[in-house]
């Protein structure tokens, strides 16, 4: 069975206010998930909940785009 942490749970409590059309809140989560994602790499940790924290990264920065947080590179060029 898998371990269910901090990170499932912050993730989870993101989807959720996503469906909820929160964009907002939901992006607070989620930057509530790259401050433990930051953390777990300084301390050299390579998996939470049974999950690559490489992957995490990828999920949370995906939907932070998805939800328009982060700007095109190309508006930057």
């Amino acid at each position: 069975m898998k371990t269910v942490g901090k990170i499932t749970n912050t993730w989870k409590k993101a989807l959720k206010q996503i469906k909820n059309n929160e964009t907002d809140e939901a992006i607070e989560t989620l930057d509530q998930c790259l401050l433990i994602l930051a953390q777990e790499t300084v301390d050299e940790t390579t998996e939470l909940d049974g999950v690559k924290v490489d992957l995490w990264k990828v999920r949370v920065w995906v939907k932070l785009e998805e939800l328009g947080a982060i700007p095109e590179l190309d508006e930057h060029i």
